[in-house]
């Protein structure tokens, strides 16, 4: 398939893919820092965010970029322009198995995009976090694009956040997250791949990358979300941006 200009636009703004994302999420202000380190990725799985790394970099989960298709960014250009830069190569972690991801088990699903052209327009490098891991019960801001609500494709393309909660038993493999008990709160599919962040030093970090998530509805959103922590796994990304011509 050839991914047009007007196609991919289309695709993220009308929901072509299930892209359901932040449930319960609050837009995210244009001065917020986090809403120039984040971009929509589509093609490939469907729709996805992704957290920007460098000049032409985006980390992001393995399973949005896997397989054959091409594959794009998407950002909005001044009067909420769409703009596309295709993907030209990635790095999948290499224990990234889609069978255990689907399996919700210790698939590490990471990814390191490049894109043919510089991506501009007022993005910067998100900060990833270092060191340990987040405890139990530390707080956690999710951010993704796509609707409010399940069905309600109208909402797509506006970023959205959520204060949620680490839950269970973090590992180097999968952190979980929850909301307030009883409220549809997190992410769904096209949050798949973007950032969730903690503080160091008073400023946003890049904790983890969303990877999957359950809920009651059909698209199986807004209870728990899985996530695949950082700071274990920097040596990699850090490697895989200079496999991609980064620093």
């Amino acid at each position: 398939m050839h991914w047009t200009f007007r196609a991919l636009a289309a695709l993220a703004l009308a929901g072509a893919t299930p892209a359901a994302a932040v449930i319960g999420g609050a837009p995210v202000a244009d001065g917020d820092p986090v809403a120039a380190q984040t971009v929509i990725i589509t093609g490939g799985q469907g729709f996805c965010t992704g957290a920007v790394l460098g000049d032409r970099l985006v980390l992001t989960a393995a399973h949005c970029v896997e397989g054959a298709g091409r594959i794009a960014i998407l950002i909005f250009g001044p009067g909420r322009q769409p703009l596309i830069n295709e993907i030209v190569d990635r790095r999948v972690h290499p224990a990234y198995r889609r069978a255990d991801w689907q399996a919700r088990r210790t698939a590490v699903d990471l990814a390191v995009i490049r894109t043919a052209q510089p991506i501009g327009h007022g993005r910067r490098p998100a900060a990833l976090a270092g060191g340990a891991l987040p405890a139990a019960g530390a707080p956690i801001r999710l951010v993704g694009f796509g609707p409010s609500a399940e069905g309600d494709a109208r909402s797509a393309g506006t970023l959205r956040s959520a204060a949620l909660t680490v839950t269970g038993r973090p590992s180097t493999y999968q952190v979980r997250l929850t909301g307030p008990a009883g409220a549809a709160l997190g992410a769904c599919t096209g949050d798949s791949g973007g950032p969730v962040y903690a503080s160091e030093a008073g400023r946003p970090v890049v904790s983890g990358i969303v990877s999957w998530t359950t809920g009651r509805g059909a698209a199986r959103c807004g209870a728990l979300t899985g996530t695949v922590p950082v700071a274990p796994h920097r040596r990699w990304i850090e490697e895989a941006v200079r496999g991609l011509g980064g620093s």
